[in-house]
């Protein structure tokens, strides 16, 4: 992803990408990544609401993981890195409505541009990266319903629903390059992520195993190439990726000690906007190696400084809720 976007900066990142020339247009190195990020929630949310049922702690899960960076990570951007790069004076920059509309992205509403910042494209938009995390919030929201229903556990309910995506995704999917309503973008994305659910869920019936995992690489590449990747590149997709993330790999123990996956996916954007604006460098390797050190140290930063401790207190927001409702005269079943 950070590769992706710091190509943009001599590229065309959609159609000088190396897998959008090769996979008949299908996708890109960088949704590629957004896919890949896909699956890894699909299959690590699932595991907690599938096993306890209870739809309130599941949301307050995600919510304790997503939103405290993306708060953070907006305000940063409004009122720290824009009053330092914007072209504007200072003022001015704060006068203007794009400034504070910027807020909204707090909401996964987006509004991505901010007055007198320059980007790799020369374009204001900062961090274009945030238009997954409300397919993602959705994404989310489809699996609580199918558990709040008890249609979960099931999986043949979700199962159909996943295939339902498929079918619709490759009825309406035409490649990258193009702007497609919501319900297709979810729908391409759901498939992935449902593969990561569904993976979970079947894992009895499709263990890990390293014939499988060998098969699914050119498989994968196989239907980029024909055109079937809407179809089957979902599943070999989280197959893959899960059964790698599920090896014991020499440096596993030292990443299990923190996760800046997050931080990096977020922080990258901003970083581009303040390396472009302080360094000035003249080719995209040259973005990229001051990108990704900078990148790399603030998500380490956030994870011990913001995330970790946040996910230390996941269960708040569902407290909170319950607390409420008990004052209604709800009161919390096991299943809740």
């Amino acid at each position: 992803m950070v590769v992706h976007h710091c190509a943009a900066l001599e590229y065309d990142i959609v159609a000088d990408d190396l897998l959008y020339r090769y996979g008949a247009e299908y996708t890109t190195m960088g949704f590629l990544a957004v896919c890949v990020f896909f699956c890894i929630s699909g299959f690590l949310v699932t595991p907690g609401l599938a096993k306890t049922g209870d739809v309130i702690g599941y949301l307050s899960r995600r919510f304790m993981r997503i939103m405290p960076l993306l708060t953070v990570t907006v305000l940063a951007t409004v009122f720290i890195l824009g009053p330092l790069v914007t072209r504007l004076p200072v003022g001015e920059y704060f006068s203007q409505g794009e400034t504070w509309l910027y807020l909204k992205n707090i909401t996964t509403s987006l509004s991505l541009e901010l007055p007198g910042v320059v980007n790799q494209t020369g374009s204001s938009s900062v961090n274009s990266a945030l238009w997954t995390l409300r397919y993602e919030w959705l994404c989310y929201l489809v699996l609580g319903a199918l558990a709040f229903a008890g249609l979960l556990k099931p999986r043949v309910f979700l199962l159909a629903l996943w295939a339902g995506a498929l079918v619709y995704a490759a009825f309406t999917y035409e490649g990258q390059g193009r702007s497609y309503p919501q319900a297709e973008v979810l729908a391409h994305l759901f498939a992935y992520f449902g593969a990561g659910s569904l993976l979970y869920l079947y894992r009895d019936e499709l263990p890990f195993s390293w014939p499988l995992l060998a098969l699914c690489i050119p498989l994968l590449a196989l239907s980029w190439s024909t055109g079937y990747g809407v179809i089957v590149a979902p599943a070999l997709t989280a197959y893959a990726v899960a059964g790698l993330g599920l090896v014991k790999w020499p440096w596993s123990a030292w990443a299990a000690k923190a996760d800046p996956s997050y931080g990096i996916y977020l922080l990258h954007g901003p970083v581009i906007v303040g390396v472009i604006a302080f360094a000035a460098p003249g080719s995209a390797l040259s973005l990229f190696a001051w990108t990704m050190p900078i990148t790399f140290a603030l998500a380490l930063i956030s994870w011990f400084v913001l995330e970790a401790p946040a996910l230390r207190h996941k269960a708040m927001p569902a407290e909170i809720l319950y607390k409420a409702l008990a004052k209604l005269g709800w009161r919390k079943t096991e299943a809740s």
